[in-house]
């Protein structure tokens, strides 16, 4: 949890978390489960990627 905390403050981090978290929003209303998977694992490695 702190290594989440910590990624989101990095500079302009919030910003491309929410664009992210809408994508995977879009892909869930859409129905489309690989576009969904896609965007959960851009998502993760994205937040990994800030917190080091």
């Amino acid at each position: 949890k702190l290594n989440r905390h910590n990624s989101l403050l990095k500079s302009g981090r919030i910003q491309e978390s929410l664009a992210e978290h809408r994508a995977i929003m879009a892909a869930l209303a859409a129905r489309d489960p690989q576009l969904c998977t896609q965007r959960m694992q851009e998502h993760f490695s994205n937040g990994l990627e800030a917190a080091v």
